[in-house]
C-alpha cells in the first residue's frame, strides 16, 4: 500500500492533526500502545526534564506516515526527546511498524543516548518479533488498571482528622503542588526562589493544554496549609475516558493512606462529570498493589524493550 511520511512541523498544524487521530481512534490505539491523548498533550505542554533546552522540541521528536488518500496513518514520537520512543498506527496499518521502526533506527538511533526503548502492550506479539529482530530485548513491564465508571465504586476511604482533599479550581495552590511533586518524585526538598519561579512558568504552561481540568487536579491538605499527596486525571471527553497521572506522596507522609484517598475521590469525580472508564499505570511494585486494590478494574500488561547493543 502506497505511504509517504515526512517530519511533524507545528506550521502544518500537526499537533491538532495528532490529537484528532488518537482521539478517533482511541480504542484501537489503547489495544496497540501505550499512548492516549492525556499523554500527547503533555508531550507538547508539560514542560518536564531536559525538554525545555532543544530547540523546536516537538518539529526535532515526531515523524508521520500518511496513506494514499493523504490522512494520517500513523507516528513517531520521543516522549522526553530521548533514546524512548513510541510507534502508534491505525491498527489497518500495523504493518507499518517495521518500515517507522527502521526509520528510527537510521535517524535516531547514532544520536539519543546509550540506547533506544519502546513500550508496547502484551497484544503485540508481531511488533515484538520485529523488535526482536532489530537487536531490542525485553527489559521489564509495568501494569494498568482501567476502572469502569458505570459500575459501583468501592467507598472513599477515610481521612486522618485535620485533613482534606482540594482541587486546584477552589484551592489554586499551585506552588506548593509543584513543591510537593518535586520532594515526592525527585525528593528536591528545598528549591531556590529562582529555580522554583523557573519550575512555575513552565508548569503554567501544562495548565495551558485543551484538555486540563483543574476540578481533578486534586491534592491532600494538611492542617498547616502544606500539600502531601496528589494525583491528577487527563481527560478524553470525546472517549468519555480519562488517565490518572502525577500519583505521588510526600515522603514524610507514605503510608497513611493519603493516595488512596485522593485516587478514590479523583474517580469519583470522573464519575460525576459523566466519563465512563479511567486508567492509572504503575510501574512500582507498591504502585501496581495499591492500583489493584481500589476497585473492580481490569489489568492490562505492557512490555519495555531496549536495544542490546549499540
Amino acid at each position: 500500500m502506497k505511504t509517504t511520511h515526512r517530519t511533524y512541523s507545528e506550521e502544518a498544524g500537526d499537533f491538532r492533526r495528532l490529537c484528532r487521530f488518537v482521539i478517533d481512534s482511541n480504542d484501537s490505539i489503547r489495544a496497540y500502545s501505550t499512548w492516549c491523548i492525556g499523554r500527547l498533550v503533555d508531550w507538547k505542554y508539560g514542560l518536564w526534564k531536559n525538554k525545555t533546552a532543544v530547540p523546536d522540541f516537538t518539529n526535532r521528536n515526531a515523524h508521520l506516515w500518511f496513506d494514499g488518500f493523504d490522512r494520517l496513518a500513523g507516528f513517531v514520537i520521543s516522549e522526553e526527546g530521548d533514546g524512548g520512543f513510541a510507534i502508534i498506527t491505525l491498527a489497518g496499518y500495523r504493518f507499518l511498524f517495521t518500515e517507522i521502526l527502521q526509520w528510527v533506527l537510521t535517524n535516531w538511533g547514532r544520536e539519543r543516548g546509550p540506547k533506544l526503548s519502546i513500550e508496547i502492550t502484551a497484544r503485540q506479539a508481531m511488533e515484538a518479533t520485529v523488535l526482536e529482530q532489530h537487536g531490542f530485548e525485553q527489559k521489564g513491564s509495568f501494569f494498568r488498571q482501567t476502572f469502569d465508571l458505570t459500575h459501583e465504586l468501592a467507598p472513599r476511604a477515610p481521612l486522618e482528622a485535620g485533613f482534606a482533599i482540594v482541587d486546584m479550581a477552589t484551592h489554586p495552590d499551585y506552588q506548593a503542588q509543584r513543591i510537593l511533586r518535586d520532594e515526592a518524585f525527585d525528593g528536591k526538598s528545598e528549591l531556590s526562589e529562582v529555580a522554583l519561579q523557573r519550575e512555575l512558568l513552565f508548569y503554567n504552561h501544562a495548565q495551558q493544554g485543551p484538555i486540563y481540568h483543574p476540578q481533578t487536579d486534586l491534592c491532600v491538605l494538611a492542617p498547616d496549609g502544606t500539600l502531601v499527596s496528589g494525583c491528577e486525571a487527563l481527560i478524553d471527553a470525546h472517549n468519555a475516558e480519562a488517565d490518572i497521572e502525577r500519583v505521588c506522596t510526600h515522603s514524610s507522609f507514605r503510608r497513611r493512606g493519603f493516595a488512596r484517598a485522593v485516587i478514590q475521590e479523583c474517580l469519583y469525580r470522573l464519575r460525576d462529570i459523566g466519563l465512563r472508564k479511567a486508567h492509572i499505570a504503575g510501574y512500582s511494585p507498591a504502585a501496581i498493589t495499591l492500583y489493584a486494590s481500589l476497585g473492580d478494574g481490569k489489568e492490562s500488561r505492557f512490555n519495555i524493550y531496549e536495544t542490546t547493543s549499540r
